[in-house]
């Protein structure tokens, strides 16, 4: 049995983490809001059934954690969550990390968080059974400017956090702070 992977939100910036795992064997499970992003994402793969896709607003907590309990039901076990879960939804990955506590083996837990988490982390997720890692995105430094990082370097990235497994990953540079772009 492969591994199975659960990448939140992954139609987006995180699509070729999603299309990488994919290659590396593992079963994913997407959830994200827009059907023709996963569509698109599907049309990348050798085997567009090698993802499934659930379709939901992770604002919607109620319907988050049906969602989340169903697909815990049907799943064997999860070895690893890429979570990019904006800051309104502040119940979102506790509603997923509760519906993924019946799971009894270890697994990891990619959080991905804005640059402002460089400076106010959020609460580190301490659980049983969940190794938590934080990735941070910051920001190219070029000759005269600064630039936030494109899509398919926030999805490198993440992809070297997961190789690499370390407690704390950052995406691009964090300083000097002053010099981030606005």
């Amino acid at each position: 049995m492969g591994q199975e992977a659960l990448v939140i939100g992954g139609t987006g910036m995180l699509a070729d983490t999603v299309l990488w795992l994919v290659g590396q064997g593992y079963r994913v499970t997407v959830l994200a809001r827009d059907r023709k992003r996963f569509e698109q994402l599907r049309q990348d793969l050798p085997d567009p059934q090698a993802v499934h896709f659930i379709q939901l607003d992770y604002h919607q907590t109620a319907v988050l954690k049906q969602a989340m309990e169903e697909w815990v039901a049907e799943t064997d076990s999860v070895d690893l969550v890429v979570s990019w879960i904006h800051s309104s939804a502040p119940l979102a990955l506790e509603t997923i990390l509760d519906a993924l506590s019946v799971q009894r083996k270890p697994w990891r837990l990619f959080q991905v968080c804005g640059s402002r988490a460089w400076k106010n982390p959020p609460q580190e997720i301490a659980r049983e059974h969940v190794l938590f890692r934080r990735v941070i995105l910051g920001f190219i430094l070029e000759e005269q400017s600064a630039r936030w990082l494109f899509n398919h370097e926030i999805s490198q990235g993440v992809i070297d956090a997961i190789r690499s497994d370390q407690p704390l990953s950052i995406v691009g540079t964090v300083e000097p702070w002053e010099k981030r772009p606005i």
